[in-house]
């Protein structure tokens, strides 16, 4: 078949490259598909350079959604009414549409339904979309959405990337390289979407390579994709040992959560040339333990860093619902006694469909009543809805100037521009 690959992401504080087009540009080829991949984040005229590409007659379209809105309750942006757009437009040529990308993972159901899309793809697609196509060649189709989270990535693909997306206008605007070890989340945070979804590894050999040959092309600056890289302690040490035996001219950023970990990880980490990790962490007990962690586990985690030499930003969650001021006193206390490089502070929560959060959000009136839009049983939260449960000026009373902490959304940009 004839795909186009469209990435309507507009944002631009970092930009981000697509590197899911470039993944599922890679297993689609191995199937005997044709593809190209339509970046729209640089475009002046966004519908009309997707027209111009619709005319070329691809059998269909999918396009990534990599966030619903901008997911911060300052200056927050929708998203979806832009995508919903372009969807029409190519519907009005009667091309068959396929959604994907993590944002749209997020709420499937609710958002094929809003953009009024044909199909969706939920999680990695590199096994799932190859097996959709072929239902659809040969007239077998009985859902309209395919679990990519049960497939999981496949681990055989070595992604040779840089040459179907302009990376020079990413680096331009400070955005960087990304690349992904494995896909899915073991965590089981509350108000996440991708909470204990199906995870899936790559292969190391492969994943080097990738980077080997994005290194070739003088690309040395990169941010892993994984939504937390220490998921398997003992994969994360054998990527690390990987990266190392190839001593690479390069730098890397990473995501990670207070659990495993050891400190042969954080040695690790420094030898392969990480030089920034972002933690994140609830202030809430109950999260913590449900994540297995503690003060303690923090306390180390923080002390490695200094010892290798590597940057901590914390994203610090505060004011879940239930959580008392003198858990959130307690947790900013801790911050101050054992400072990392920068606390981002959230205390706005998106709420989304389907998460525990939004479960005790619709069974409790008082809930309801510090979303900043008034509830209805109707709502489903595709709209971005925040519940807060703490005013902004007692954050800043608790914070008391100390310069470590920031208030997350305030000043736009990732950890990697602003520590």
């Amino acid at each position: 078949m004839k795909v186009l690959l469209v990435n309507p992401n507009r944002v631009k504080n970092p930009p981000v490259i697509p590197i899911g087009l470039e993944y599922l540009s890679t297993a689609l080829e191995k199937n005997g598909h044709e593809v190209r991949i339509l970046d729209l984040t640089f475009s002046s005229s966004p519908l009309e350079d997707l027209e111009n590409e619709v005319k070329k007659n691809f059998n269909i379209i999918g396009f990534t959604i990599r966030n619903i809105d901008s997911a911060l309750f300052y200056n927050n942006e929708f998203f979806l009414p832009e995508i919903k757009k372009m969807i029409q437009l190519v519907k009005n040529y009667k091309i068959t549409t396929v959604l994907g990308g993590i944002g749209f993972s997020a709420m499937p159901y609710e958002i094929l339904e809003f953009l009024d899309a044909d199909y969706g793809v939920v999680g990695p697609g590199e096994i799932v979309f190859p097996k959709f196509l072929k239902l659809l060649e040969t007239n077998h189709i009985k859902e309209k959405i395919y679990d990519g989270w049960k497939e999981g990535v496949d681990p055989d693909l070595i992604h040779y990337r840089g040459n179907r997306i302009n990376y020079k206008e990413y680096m331009s605007e400070d955005g960087i390289v990304g690349f992904q070890t494995h896909a899915g989340c073991v965590n089981l945070c509350p108000y996440c979407t991708e909470s204990k979804t199906n995870v899936s590894y790559r292969k190391i050999s492969n994943i080097i390579e990738e980077i080997k040959f994005l290194e070739k092309q003088g690309y040395n600056h990169f941010h892993l994709c994984d939504s937390e890289f220490n998921c398997n302690l003992k994969f994360s040490l054998d990527f690390c040992n990987a990266l190392i035996n190839e001593n690479l001219k390069i730098k890397w950023t990473l995501y990670m959560t207070p659990t495993p970990y050891s400190e042969d990880l954080f040695k690790k980490l420094k030898e392969s040339k990480a030089y920034l990790i972002t933690l994140t962490v609830a202030s809430d007990i109950s999260i913590q333990k449900s994540n297995q962690y503690s003060y303690d586990d923090l306390k180390k985690i923080i002390n490695y860093c200094k010892k290798y030499e590597i940057d901590l930003a914390i994203d610090l969650l505060v004011g879940y619902p239930n959580e008392s001021l003198e858990s959130i006193k307690k947790c900013f206390d801790f911050f101050k006694e054992n400072p990392p490089k920068t606390v981002g502070i959230g205390f706005y929560y998106r709420v989304y469909e389907n998460t525990n959060l939004s479960k005790i959000i619709k069974e409790n009136a008082h809930l309801q009543l510090k979303l900043n839009k008034k509830y209805s049983h109707e709502l489903n939260f595709l709209e971005p809805i925040f519940y807060c449960d703490i005013k902004q000026e007692v954050i800043e009373n608790l914070i008391s100037n100390n310069k470590i902490f920031r208030i997350g959304g305030i000043i736009p940009g990732v950890n990697y521009q602003l520590v």
